[in-house]
């Protein structure tokens, strides 16, 4: 405010009204021009979407096209939960046999490990080699606090400190594309998952 009334000093009462309707039009657009950007990221941030479950398939023969089958079929969780087009069930393949000598596949399984420590994987749907890696390292998720897991017609699997560590959910139909015949395809679920309530209506859902 000093500064401007040292500038309009000099001036004559003319010059003086035109500084000021040229020094406040400025400021007005530039205060106009700040709300408007902070408007489109507000508005930005509100619509993205939220997600519901992190699911990542992990094992030697999952790929993107098996992904994006899984996907569509696990979105009928979504409709029939009746639940916000903003909220989604997101899906990722990590091919555990082309680690070596592919740094693509290599990068999915460097980052699927920083997603586990970030707590941003919910759920693993695994081969029954990839299964038994993560159930002899303790990161899964005791299932048997689930209610009506009990009743579980299918192949259910333990390890030393929990009583449900995953189940056999090949002959669901919504992973018929990821079975491979008579191959286990073992459920589990994160054991630091910040979603568990979202983890325990999808795995309800599909008992």
């Amino acid at each position: 405010m000093q500064k401007l009334r040292e500038r309009l000093k000099p001036l004559s009462t003319k010059g003086k009204i035109e500084y000021l309707i040229e020094y406040y039009s400025f400021h007005f657009i530039a205060v106009i021009v700040v709300i408007f950007f902070l408007f489109i990221g507000f508005n930005t941030f509100a619509n993205q979407p939220k997600e519901m479950l992190e699911v990542r398939m992990v094992g030697g023969n999952f790929h993107e096209g098996l992904e994006l089958e899984v996907q569509r079929e696990l979105e009928h969780f979504a409709i029939n939960s009746k639940r916000s087009q903003k909220e989604q069930l997101s899906v990722l393949a990590v091919n555990t046999s082309e680690a070596a000598g592919n740094p693509s596949a290599l990068g999915k399984i460097q980052k699927l490990g920083a997603e586990l420590a970030a707590k941003e994987v919910d759920l693993l749907l695994l081969d029954e080699k990839t299964f038994h890696q993560f159930n002899d390292e303790g990161n899964l998720y005791d299932l048997s606090s689930i209610n009506g897991l009990e009743d579980w017609e299918e192949t259910k699997y333990s390890s030393s400190h929990a009583a449900i560590t995953g189940i056999d959910v090949s002959k669901v139909s919504y992973f018929s594309a990821l079975s491979g015949g008579n191959k286990p395809l073992i459920l589990a679920v994160v054991a630091n998952t910040e979603r568990i309530d979202e983890v325990k209506k999808f795995i309800q859902y599909l008992n």
